[in-house]
């Protein structure tokens, strides 16, 4: 499985309320492409796209940008973050 959870924290939170966005913790892994596929048929969206970033943790997240027609606050309610 490629997706871990979805990532909550004060800046995920802006980034979903101002510039549509969600974050992911990913596995290491994986890829851009496997990573905009596994959100898009998961989380029913369209994908415009993902940066990836490896934290000082070890995790690697990803921050995905959803397209015009998808708005991140309503994706965020269905998958159980609010």
């Amino acid at each position: 499985m490629t997706i871990q959870h979805p990532l909550i924290t004060e800046k995920a939170m802006n980034d979903m309320d101002f510039e549509n966005k969600l974050q992911f913790i990913v596995d290491l892994d994986a890829t851009k492409p496997e990573i905009r596929e596994a959100i898009s048929e998961q989380y029913d969206v369209e994908v415009t796209k993902v940066n990836t970033q490896i934290t000082m943790n070890g995790t690697k997240k990803a921050t995905v940008r959803l397209s015009e027609d998808d708005d991140a606050q309503e994706v965020a309610s269905r998958i159980g973050v609010f």
